[in-house]
């Protein structure tokens, strides 16, 4: 079999997907794929486990992670690739995080407990089993339990942004996360970018050593794609494409249902920075 084009944008058990680092490599070659990055929140535990099952089947395993952000007043989300797996900044960065996440849900189950909703952790850990747990789980823990109709209510009474539940989120400030893919010897784009991007947003990234830009995924638009690669182009940005697989019971979200070109992935291979430590 020829392989082709690569999945950048997938997630496993390691943070908040359905399927393990192994399921998804052995989809990547199910479906013909010459590479895969595992893009997991804010963790690259899962790549030492999906190393020697790429191996075995001939897969490209790209170091990949999501990075939680904030940049102009509003979160946003920054993929590292290429980067080395033991720096010691990008790892510290990443735990800082993953600490954040933990205190944010324990904050969020203790809220929800002080609306009356009863929340037991245990049960809640018994539910999801292999996942980073997190307010998605909370929800769906209280449509199961019937406390809610379904995940939407618990969203829209309890735990959206800026509803009673919910907690504020640890985040980097996205120059500096830009600063420390790049450090580890990485490149950086910004994941599913906003539908109202502007340009001059873009470019202040851009200028802080961003280089590429999601242009194709399942919560991009034709149109707004479109428009995100000829400003790829103007600034001289790699365009690339993912999934962002979570699970596979989201229709147009499978593992290489969204790709990235060879052409465009070695593109974005030529990207990294020759001194790391400059860059």
């Amino acid at each position: 079999m020829i392989r082709r084009n690569a999945d950048l944008h997938v997630h496993t058990t390691h943070s908040d997907g359905f399927c393990s680092p192994a399921e998804v490599v052995v989809a990547a070659a199910g479906v013909g794929l010459a590479a895969l990055a595992i893009t997991d929140h804010d963790t690259i535990s899962a790549l030492a486990v999906a190393r020697p099952e790429a191996d075995r089947l001939g897969v490209e395993l790209i170091s990949g992670v999501e990075l939680t952000c904030e940049y102009d007043g509003r979160e946003i989300h920054v993929l590292g690739y290429f980067f080395r797996d033991d720096d010691p900044d990008l790892l510290d960065a990443m735990s800082r995080l993953r600490i954040g996440r933990a205190s944010r849900f324990q904050a969020m189950a203790e809220r929800l407990t002080e609306l009356g909703m009863v929340v037991d952790l245990a049960a809640v850990r018994r539910c999801f089993p292999r996942a980073v747990l997190g307010r998605r789980h909370l929800a769906e823990y209280l449509a199961r339990t019937k406390q809610v109709a379904g995940v939407r209510e618990a969203f829209d009474r309890f735990l959206a942004d800026g509803r009673p539940a919910c907690a504020a989120k640890l985040m980097l400030d996205a120059r500096e996360a830009i600063g420390l893919i790049r450090n580890a010897g990485g490149v950086a784009s910004w994941a599913h970018p906003p539908y109202n991007l502007r340009l001059e947003s873009l470019r202040t990234l851009a200028e802080a050593g961003l280089q590429a830009i999601e242009t194709a995924g399942p919560g991009i638009q034709n149109r707004v794609g479109r428009r995100f690669r000829d400003w790829a182009e103007t600034l001289d940005l790699v365009p690339t494409a993912g999934s962002d697989f979570h699970a596979p019971d989201r229709p147009g979200r499978w593992v290489g249902a969204i790709t990235t070109s060879d052409a465009d992935l070695d593109r974005l291979r030529g990207r990294r920075p020759s001194n790391p430590a400059s860059a």
